[in-house]
């Protein structure tokens, strides 16, 4: 249990750094995205968090049953969460979906912490 609690503070980290990304590249109107050298080592690594806290809160909701937290809201997170990250790095991103997407991985994040 101690290890997705880690792997899920891990992927709370991941959901804030999204937040202060795009706001640092929304605010520099010269910054223009290097996919290979930037975002694909930087998601790729994030994948591999992922699919390891998937592995992890998935065991751990079958063994604990918690009350209030179910596995269609870890794909729905899963989902939201590869968004936020993805679409964080560029300018084009529209801030309204982003946020709702980024409140929702923080409430769901905080209550698997909470609950765990």
């Amino acid at each position: 249990m101690n290890l997705m609690i880690e792997a899920t503070k891990v992927l709370h980290h991941y959901n804030e750094l999204a937040l202060t990304r795009l706001s640092t590249i929304k605010s520099n109107s010269e910054y223009e995205v290097n996919f290979f050298g930037e975002v694909k080592p930087y998601v790729d690594q994030f994948f591999y968090e992922l699919d390891m806290w998937t592995d992890l809160v998935t065991k751990w909701l079958k063994e604990t049953k918690p009350k209030y937290i179910h596995i269609n809201q870890v794909d729905t997170l899963r989902e939201n969460l590869q968004n936020v990250v993805l679409q964080s790095f560029y300018q084009e991103t529209r801030d309204k979906r982003f946020k709702q997407m980024y409140q929702s991985n923080k409430y769901v994040l905080e209550s698997i912490l909470m609950n765990g």
